[in-house]
């Protein structure tokens, strides 16, 4: 029965994390799309502001929940992070993706400013699982984890904390930070595929090695029981 318990386990295994590597990827299209919306003339990005908006801030909220499944039901035995520490970027993760996108639901007139700076100060912690993620994806290929934790942490840093000062600096500041925004959320879209699809073959491998493994203790006793009758 435990056998059988840890087959079924794997399999679900295989399963969780492609759904969640195909979301994954979708959510990196939709950063494609508002990167082509970003580059349209002005009389265009106004003409189509709300649709534009909802698209960016829904998505990132989709996408916070996502990562959540991710870190708890498909990547326990990977991430080796404080759980407390864990849960605490869980929930700042969805409250300050969730709270913007209401906002900007209700009126993009009177919160687009707020909802723009609570994203753009949550990203720290979307860097913060990305910078998870590809520990775990490095130590798994056999890099040297310190080094690569350092440079993914100085480059997810230096573009949110750029776009932030764009964003409040820059004449033209929202449509410029937009431009960080999106390819920060892209790469984090696709760390978080390669975290998933990686699992989901790894997976898929394991659930291989030990049907292997029972059919070879299955052989033996088929000679044994099967054998020729006597004479």
């Amino acid at each position: 029965r435990r056998e059988l318990y840890e087959l079924a386990r794997l399999e679900g295994l295989v399963h969780k994390n492609f759904h969640l590597a195909v979301l994954c990827l979708v959510y990196t299209g939709a950063n494609v799309v508002c990167l082509v919306f970003n580059s349209m003339e002005e009389e265009f990005r106004e003409e189509h502001r709300m649709p534009f908006h909802m698209l960016e801030f829904w998505s990132t909220f989709i996408f916070a929940v996502l990562q959540v499944y991710i870190m708890a039901f498909v990547a326990s035995g990977s991430l080796c992070v404080n759980p407390m520490l864990l849960r605490v970027v869980m929930v700042f993760n969805i409250v300050f993706t969730f709270v913007p996108a209401a906002l900007l639901a209700v009126s993009v007139e009177k919160f687009e400013v707020l909802a723009h700076e609570i994203e753009y100060s949550n990203e720290i912690t979307m860097a913060a699982i990305d910078i998870v993620m590809v520990r775990a994806l490095m130590r798994n290929a056999g890099a040297k984890v310190l080094a690569i934790n350092y440079v993914t942490a100085l480059f997810a840093l230096a573009i949110t904390t750029t776009q932030l000062a764009v964003y409040n600096c820059a004449e033209d500041g929202e449509h410029l930070a937009h431009y960080f925004e999106f390819c920060f959320e892209l790469l984090s879209g696709l760390i978080s595929f390669s975290f998933c699809i990686n699992g989901s073959l790894g997976c898929a491998k394991l659930l291989q090695q030990r049907l292997d493994a029972m059919q070879c203790c299955e052989e033996p006793e088929e000679l044994i029981h099967g054998g020729s009758d006597p004479v």
